[in-house]
Order: structure tokens, then sequence, then C-alpha cells
């Protein structure tokens, strides 16, 4: 069987659970997230003490990194939704980066048609702040949403193999 066939299915299936199950599905990815994150803290905290005597500045970035992995890690299991924490900040760095460009634009720019575009940036910024505290705010859309474009990643995995044959 063709990997891509194989994961077109995968992602339809995948896709399917997160639609119609989205509160498990977004918990599952939490636990899955945080459960990751306290191994590799762990890890990173094992690989500090590994080279305490020739790099003491690696260690202790390495001891440092471990520590916040697994305090994210613990916040992810029991308190905070890894989904809509992840694609809400998400939305905020790229709402600063548009608001950003946008602003730079209207002051920088030359032409009319240059800061008309660059308010159009400035706007889309805007709007994505309020798409990212709404995926804050509501974790369930965002499922539904991850869960949509799984189907649609799926069916084009399926589609692209079914072209090649």
């Amino acid at each position: 069987m063709d990997y891509r066939k194989l994961l077109g299915i995968l992602f339809i299936i995948l896709g399917f659970i997160f639609t119609f199950y989205p509160v498990y599905s977004a918990e599952a990815v939490s636990w899955i997230a945080g459960i990751c994150l306290i191994a590799f803290g762990f890890a990173s905290i094992i690989d500090g003490f590994s080279v305490w005597s020739r790099m003491a500045h690696v260690t202790a970035l390495n001891i440092l990194l471990g520590i916040c992995a697994i305090l994210f890690g613990i916040l992810f299991i029991y308190k905070i939704d890894a989904l809509s924490f992840l694609v809400a900040y998400q939305f905020y760095l790229i709402a600063f980066i548009l608001i950003f460009i946008g602003i730079s634009g209207i002051v920088y720019g030359f032409e009319t048609i240059s800061k008309a575009a660059s308010v159009l940036i400035l706007i889309l910024g805007i709007i994505s702040v309020f798409f990212a505290v709404y995926a804050i705010a509501e974790p369930f859309y965002t499922a539904i949403i991850v869960g949509i474009c799984l189907i649609m990643y799926g069916i084009t995995f399926l589609a692209s193999n079914i072209m090649d044959n």
C-alpha cells in the first residue's frame, strides 16, 4: 500500500474523530503534547547534567529548558487545552507581524497603492487578534476546524494517489 494512500485514510479517520468528538480529541492532543513535553524535559535535564563539567553554559540552558518543558507538559495535561493554546498564539504572532507591517507601510509607504495595501494588512492584523481571542475562548471550534482540515488533507492525499496511478 502506498504511503500517501495510508496517510490519506489516516487523516480522514482522524479528521472525522476531531470533527465529531472535538472535546475528547482536543483533550487527547493536550495529553499527548503534555506527555511528550515532560519526556523531552527529563531528557533535556539528563543531557544537561551529562555535559556539566565541559560546558556549564550549555548545561544551565538545557536544565532550564527541561524544567520549562516539564512545567508546560504538566499544564497541558491538567490545565491548558494545548490545541487552542497553540492555535491562538499562532494567531497572536501573525497578528503582531501584520500590524507591524501595516503600520510601517502606512508610515514609510511612498505610493497611495502601497499605503492602501498597508491599511488592509493592518485591518487583517486586527482581525487576527480577534481570531486569537476566540480560539482561546472556544477550543471546541478549533478542534472542529482542525478536523475539517485533516479530512481535506486526507482527500488530497487520496486524490494525489489516484492521479499518479
